[in-house]
């Protein structure tokens, strides 16, 4: 938890960057706040690269305030050196690769003080388009607000090639330096980008880019863009013409064709239901009334209830408004990281226009490169796909209803109106083939996880196919395509369990059945159920106004924080001498029946508070069992 200082000093920042100010004193903030580099290693620790090794071999694990302040100590006295980062390279969904850069566990505490400076200098002055990591932002309210653009006609898609490693740093530094006046803190800056990368051991030196996996690379990313940003929401602001489009002539007479047999019905209804039909003069008052023929006014009320059904469903099936109105005209544009997608209601003309405004203005000002092949302007019917999801125009002729005027309801057409979100199939049957063979529904059991107990395959099954359930909950079409998923995920569970205990899948269905069609594993905390579609919900998103205490900062004191302070070995007791944090990548991983594993397996913590000499210990295997000793 930051202090009420340190929270002052950042909302000082805030401010400051907001009023159109440079920040200032930024590194003598680092120095002087040690409650930032905690809240830095808090920030960090739990992230699934805090085990990684970097090129000096050292994890997250021995974190302690001693080794804290050292390294600030480092930095006060310019004797910190940043590491090279050791690249790896990650596959990508077609198939190619994408290098990772993994910095050294204190080089990720240092990119993590500064990332919490920079996030207070800019995060409130980025634009609303940009949703990648940012605080209430994700792939999710990015693909929300582009269901939100009614009546799109061309997708813009944008591709950078290589973004994270082509980032100019001379482009960035200046960047940096017009809402920073405080060159030790640019100048570390500088250090992180230079600081190369190591690679089959050996070192390449960094001209450009900030290596993705570093700490700092998301923030830094958004910065570079962010001008970006703001010079097209004036594109925006500048294209958007008229306020609705034309109403086509034809359509118009039709509708008030519809317009004209919905009273006459009104009318013979009315009629029907006094016995008369009433005559009034131009005032409104009655004039005389005469009796009506039962009988012939019901065959006119049935003739014109088929003609308005027939009018209706014309006028229904056909677009109201002109799509090719000259004077009407929307840019909409989302960006997530360096996925960028711009949907246009104008002219194929005006799109391929902007499409190469935004190319020479990447190029000229950011000296960024936009791939030829994959950077395309698309019908909105034929769709494109943008953070994993098809998207697409909808085809479909539907009708909603509107209440309006309080008692009379209104029907409103929605054809083709909206953007639909779709699982695309392929992503589908690349996920399932973990699971099986999806095409054939023939599902596998996986050796892999066979050694595990019950309980940590069937977690292992629900986190991934919640996952990806979860990820595509926003689509349109996502429990029919999924829902042909979940029988491979469940019966390969089955085939798992039924290779494990060399028996069979009807077997393992009967004795994991936990009534009403449920499956499940029973443990000392109760059933762990087997995840089912029909549990998903979509996300829902509201209005966020955050404070920035609420944005930096929480009230409570984490719980690793309170330990760490308590200055006591959760292992032998004692309360003399220094203090480290030993990590582990996962509580699951636990094996055997050391006591410090039952410790941590009981509580069930990735993290335990060892003294010095306990830790040693503990790395060495000579941490003796001291449960009975009287200092324990």
């Amino acid at each position: 938890m930051l202090t009420a200082k340190t929270v002052k000093k950042l909302e000082g920042m805030q401010k400051c960057s907001e009023n159109g100010h440079l920040a200032k004193d930024l590194f003598q903030t680092m120095m002087n706040c040690d409650d930032l580099w905690v809240q830095a290693y808090i920030n960090i620790q739990s992230n699934k690269g805090a085990m990684t090794k970097g090129v000096d071999g050292n994890t997250i694990d021995g974190m302690s305030e001693e080794r804290l302040s050292n390294i600030r100590q480092a930095l006060k006295e310019g004797k910190y050196r940043f590491s090279p980062a050791s690249r790896k390279y990650i596959p990508k969904a077609n198939g190619k690769t994408r290098p990772l850069g993994i910095p050294t566990a204190d080089d990720k505490i240092v990119q993590e003080v500064v990332r919490i400076i920079l996030e207070a200098i800019y995060d409130s002055t980025f634009s609303s388009n940009s949703h990648g990591f940012r605080k209430e932002k994700s792939c999710h309210t990015a693909l929300k607000g582009v269901q939100k653009w009614f009546g799109t006609v061309w997708f813009l898609d944008i591709d950078i090639e290589g973004y994270f490693d082509n980032m100019d740093h001379d482009i960035m530094i200046q960047k940096l330096e017009k809402k920073i006046d405080d060159k030790k803190f640019i100048k570390l800056i500088k250090y992180m980008l230079k600081a190369g990368y190591l690679e089959d051991w050996k070192f390449h030196k960094t001209y450009s880019g900030t290596p993705q996996g570093g700490v700092i690379s998301p923030i830094l990313a958004n910065i570079y863009l962010n001008d970006f940003d703001h010079w097209f929401a004036q594109k925006m602001e500048s294209f958007t013409k008229g306020k609705e489009r034309r109403r086509l002539p034809e359509i118009r007479k039709l509708q008030d064709q519809v317009e004209l047999v919905r009273v006459k019905i009104e009318n013979r209804k009315r009629w029907l239901k006094d016995g008369y039909r009433t005559y009034k003069k131009k005032d409104g008052t009655v004039r005389y009334t005469i009796p009506i023929n039962i009988e012939l006014v019901q065959r006119e009320l049935d003739g014109f209830i088929e003609e308005f059904k027939v009018k209706k469903a014309e006028a229904m099936a056909n677009a109201s408004a002109d799509p090719f109105d000259p004077n009407f005209r929307r840019l909409k544009y989302v960006r997530y990281a360096d996925d960028f997608l711009i949907g246009m209601i104008g002219s194929r003309a005006e799109a391929e226009e902007l499409m190469a405004e935004v190319r020479d203005y990447l190029s000229v000002n950011l000296k960024l490169k936009t791939s030829d092949a994959k950077t395309k302007i698309t019908n909105s019917k034929d769709g494109t796909r943008f953070l994993g999801y098809d998207i697409a125009k909808s085809t479909n002729k539907r009708v909603r209803k509107i209440v309006k005027e309080g008692y009379r309801t209104h029907t409103k057409r929605a054809s083709g109106s909206y953007i639909k979100l779709m699982v695309p199939v392929d992503k589908i049957r690349q996920f399932g083939s973990r699971f099986g063979d999806y095409e054939n529904m023939q599902p596998k059991h996986r050796n892999e996880t066979m050694r595990n107990t019950d309980l940590e395959i069937l977690n292992q099954y629900n986190a991934e196919y919640r996952g990806f359930a979860q990820y595509y909950a926003l689509a349109d079409d996502v429990k029919r395509k999924i829902g042909r998923l979940e029988y491979l995920v469940h019966y390969s569970w089955f085939k798992t369990l039924a290779s494990k205990y060399q028996s069979s899948v009807a077997k393992m269905y009967a004795k994991y059945s936990i009534g009403r069609g449920d499956w499940g594993v029973k443990s000392e905390n109760g059933v762990a159920k087997m995840y089912k579609l029909k549990t998903l919900k979509k996300p829902i998103f509201k209005d966020h106004t955050l404070d920035t205490q609420q944005t930096y900062y929480s009230n409570i004191r984490t719980q690793l924080e309170q330990r760490m302070a308590a200055r006591t070995c959760e292992y032998c007791g004692t309360t003399d001498g220094s203090f480290e944090v030993h990590h582990v990548r996962a509580v699951k991983d636990l094996k055997g029946k050391e006591r410090w594993k039952q410790i941590m397996i009981s509580k069930q913590r990735k993290t335990l508070v060892l003294c010095v000499p306990c830790h040693d210990k503990l790395h060495s295997g000579k941490l003796a069992d001291n449960r009975y000793s009287t200092t324990a």
